[in-house]
């Protein structure tokens, strides 16, 4: 622990947010299943990278890299945006927790394409390098790799605009359900004044 001001501020609390999105994680009942299933999708677009390979080539490769920095922006800015909510005030305290949870498990999930898609990058460019350079670097491992990493971000992209709306449903489904609570508040007390004033 004495050693610790050794590590930058920001890798110490990258540290604390990978610990919050583990307990995240473990949260989910089907966990496993989440592991399983994006690993198996990761290594079908491998094994057709690797099996199309020697028709990829430097043009493929950079309209790859392209693609990469379009959709990782994207993937940040919606992550920026996930979770706010103008009728969030409005929610009782469990509500607010259920939303929490929701929302935390959709950022880990973002996160995970977002990661997707600069190993693709990371990837891409490997391939390239290695294409224009002597660098000790089978083509086929690389580009199998890119395809792996390229298939899963979009499986994951594909599942993002239905994330952000169950958990935009999730927050007006409450709003609505406030406003009724509220419409029935006042109309039995509006019932209640009437039979007081009946009363007299």
């Amino acid at each position: 622990m004495k050693y610790l001001y050794l590590v930058p501020e920001e890798l110490r609390n990258a540290k604390k947010v990978n610990d919050s999105l583990a307990n995240v994680a473990t949260t989910s009942k089907s966990n496993r299943v989440y592991l399983f299933w994006n690993l198996s999708i990761f290594m079908v677009g491998a094994g057709l990278g690797g099996y199309f390979s020697k028709f990829v080539d430097d043009g493929f490769l950079n309209a790859i890299i392209t693609f990469d920095g379009v959709i990782i922006g994207f993937v940040i800015t919606a992550m920026l945006f996930s979770g706010r909510s103008q009728f969030v005030s409005r929610m009782t305290v469990e509500q607010t927790k259920i939303y929490s949870a929701r929302t935390k498990y959709m950022l880990m999930s973002q996160i995970n394409t977002l990661f997707a898609f600069l190993c693709c990058l990371g990837f891409s460019l490997l391939a390239l390098l290695a294409a224009k350079t002597d660098l000790m670097l089978d083509r086929t491992v690389l580009v199998g790799m890119v395809s792996g990493y390229f298939v899963l971000g979009c499986y994951r992209m594909m599942l993002l605009p239905f994330q952000i709306y169950d958990i935009h449903a999730f927050a007006l489904d409450n709003l609505v359900q406030d406003s009724v609570d509220d419409a029935r508040g006042a109309a039995k007390s509006a019932t209640e004044s009437r039979l007081k004033m009946l009363s007299k």
